[in-house]
């Protein structure tokens, strides 16, 4: 009975995003929960936002959706996320075939571009490896502090750096590709910014909403490259 009242709480939480859809109205956001809004171009009437706002009910953490049919923005709130819980709500407007093509909170944007082939966009990775872009990469030590986080994440076997280009590259198991939203969420770990994950997958690029801080460290003038151990 308890999940049965769950999921028409759910339906009907999905009836009202549909019908603020039609009126060209986002839903306000909850107390204590933070917006995420996502650009889904493809989103073009109600029933294109009804089955948004679905899979999006259905992501972890989501409390509340809310449609903008003018701008195809959708606005969704949720407890602090993750680079990783992002993904998962890039995910689900891709599942709900919204077409995303721009993420924002209030710390940074991100727009993910797909790899091409003949001219068709690739959902799915190969066996390229990822490379990520640092904000203001300083020393060797800072590309040894991200390396470690990155060496956490599940099927990364190598990270080289290269401090001239302040790029890391990511070599994983066969037939593995750590996703990008992962990635991001390494790096931050290690108190540092990316600015842009490119893979087999295409590039997320993300703008910060404010300028990286400062940094002083001895080995700021290093430019060392190279593989960088466990």
């Amino acid at each position: 009975m308890r999940r049965m009242r769950l999921r028409i709480g759910r339906w009907l939480a999905v009836v009202a995003v549909a019908a603020m859809a039609t009126a060209g109205q986002a839903a306000p956001p909850m107390a204590g929960l933070e917006s995420v809004q996502i650009v889904a171009e493809k989103m073009c009437c109600k029933g294109c936002a009804r089955k948004v706002s679905g899979q999006l009910y259905a992501a972890r953490g989501v409390r509340e959706v809310g449609v903008d049919m003018s701008t195809h923005t959708v606005t969704v709130s949720l407890p602090r996320p993750s680079a990783t819980a992002l993904g998962q709500l890039w995910e689900a407007v891709e599942k709900g075939e919204g077409g995303p093509t721009k993420l924002v909170t209030a710390e940074a944007t991100y727009s993910l571009v797909r790899a091409e082939v003949g001219g068709e966009s690739l959902a799915q990775p190969s066996t390229q490896p990822p490379t990520i872009v640092i904000d203001n990469l300083h020393c060797k030590g800072c590309a040894k502090k991200i390396a470690a986080q990155l060496y956490a994440v599940k099927g990364v076997t190598k990270v080289s750096v290269d401090m001239e280009r302040e790029t890391l590259y990511v070599e994983s198991r066969p037939n593995t590709t750590p996703s990008p939203w992962r990635l991001v969420d390494a790096v931050r770990n290690a108190k540092e910014r990316p600015i842009a994950v490119s893979g087999p997958y295409g590039t997320l690029a993300i703008e910060w909403a404010t300028k990286q801080g400062p940094k002083h460290h001895q080995q700021a003038q290093q430019t060392n490259s190279g593989g960088i151990q466990r």
